[in-house]
């Protein structure tokens, strides 16, 4: 990211700290986690940021983060629906991620692998969610469950890094022009962005919302 753009991004990631923080005591369990989710990413970026200005690969950073992330987001979403399956995915997902940093994509190289499954596993995740979501038998309105935001960024983000992810190979196997290919990754970059704003600014309107879940939904 340019420091524009950067600092845009870190300054919605201190917004979302902030606002969760002052909420901490009416948030919900699932967005207590997120809340250390936001902490962690900060920490994590500008850790990263400190790194690249030095000159120096941050690749290893996220080697450690993305697992990390990867684990909370899942527990916030078995906190929220209580879906035993979700706990055996947690496990799987650090041992996979250990396995792919140590032996399939260890460093210099980006852990690419994990980042593709993850965004994968958390399409479907939020995705079960909205079917919970609209299957749920209540009178509270949609807007009143705190995770059915950070859903809605969550997919649009993941969604966007599918697109992503794919162009960027389409780039890397084209033949058109130079001039064509940055045009091209210029966009891609300016759909990252925003998906990146909209995604951690979610979690404020979450932090801020009434804190329903279904699963305490589901037992009265």
């Amino acid at each position: 990211m340019d420091d524009l753009k950067y600092n845009i991004y870190i300054i919605i990631l201190l917004a979302s700290l902030v606002v969760g923080g002052i909420k901490f005591n009416v948030l919900n369990k699932t967005n207590r986690v997120f809340l250390v989710l936001i902490l962690l990413t900060i920490i994590a970026e500008l850790a990263g940021r400190a790194v690249s200005i030095k000159g120096k690969s941050n690749y290893i950073i996220y080697h450690f983060f993305t697992p990390i992330q990867c684990v909370l987001v899942l527990l916030g979403y078995y906190l929220d629906l209580k879906n035993k399956i979700i706990l055996y995915i947690i496990p799987s997902m650090l041992l996979l991620g250990i396995i792919l940093s140590l032996w399939i994509q260890p460093l210099p190289h980006v852990n690419t692998y994990f980042m593709n499954i993850e965004i994968l596993l958390f399409t479907i995740l939020t995705i079960k969610y909205f079917r919970d979501l609209l299957s749920l038998e209540t009178t509270i309105k949609l807007k009143d469950f705190s995770l059915f935001w950070i859903s809605c960024g969550l997919l649009i983000f993941c969604i966007a890094n599918i697109f992503l992810l794919g162009a960027f190979n389409y780039i890397i196997d084209s033949k058109s022009n130079g001039v064509t290919n940055k045009f091209i990754m210029k966009i891609l970059l300016y759909i990252r962005y925003f998906s990146n704003y909209l995604y951690y600014s979610s979690f404020i309107v979450a932090f801020l919302v009434k804190q329903n879940t279904i699963s305490e939904q589901n037992d009265k």
